[in-house]
């Protein structure tokens, strides 16, 4: 279900469709990802498939792990998501040919993903409710960590948020970082980014003209 304006026209037009996923979203299992990569393949000329691999080791650090520590925990977690996402395209059959499979760390020394994410720091500067946003995932990130009553720290605030402005790109122009005519991005609920940069603003942050947003709900 395409959301958001012009979110239904661009996919209609198949150009390309995202998926990203996280170490910490059971959502996405191998039986689900598999679904929905049959399904975006089937519709789209090109498939990506991101996992976040970003700032994992710091939080762990910022949860009080030792460095080591944090470091195999990290190692752990992104192990498990690859084996997901590899198990996923592999039962996808002959239309995995149209999948490419990455972490977000490959695109860091990028310059078009390095000036989109310049970019959207620089309106997080003047966009209050972007901003908000940014803070109300991090949030939600934490709480998920810390349990009910527990009030996070400066320090894994500030891993929360980064974890989030790393992912923001790919919210606001994925076809300039990946090469595409336009691009959807696909998850399986409208996240609080989408639901704010996909309404009608007239000010602030807006997704480019040929990114659109689209809630892909899997059968169990």
């Amino acid at each position: 279900m395409a959301f958001g304006a012009g979110s239904d026209a661009i996919l209609r037009q198949g150009h390309h469709a995202l998926f990203g996923v996280s170490t910490g979203n059971s959502y996405f299992s191998r039986r689900r990802l598999a679904g929905a990569i049959s399904w975006a393949t089937g519709r789209f000329d090109v498939v990506d498939v991101i996992h976040a691999d970003l700032y994992l080791d710091r939080m762990c650090e910022a949860f009080g792990y030792e460095r080591a520590d944090a470091r195999r925990s990290a190692t752990k977690q992104l192990r498990g998501v690859r084996r997901r996402i590899e198990g996923a395209v592999e039962d996808a059959g002959s239309a995995a040919k149209k999948v490419r499979a990455r972490p977000l760390s490959d695109f860091l020394e990028d310059p078009a993903y390095q000036e989109v994410h310049a970019r959207a720091r620089a309106a997080l500067r003047t966009d209050v409710e972007l901003r908000a946003v940014r803070d109300e995932m991090a949030y939600h990130f934490l709480s998920k960590k810390l349990g009910p009553g527990v009030f996070p720290t400066a320090v894994q605030v500030r891993v929360a948020q980064d974890y989030v402005e790393a992912e923001l790109p790919f919210f606001v122009d994925s076809p300039r970082i990946l090469g595409v005519a336009s691009s959807v991005h696909c998850y399986h609920s409208v996240l609080a980014l989408g639901r704010l940069l996909f309404s009608d603003r007239e000010v602030g942050l807006r997704p480019a003209d040929n990114q659109g947003y689209a809630v892909v709900a899997c059968q169990d």
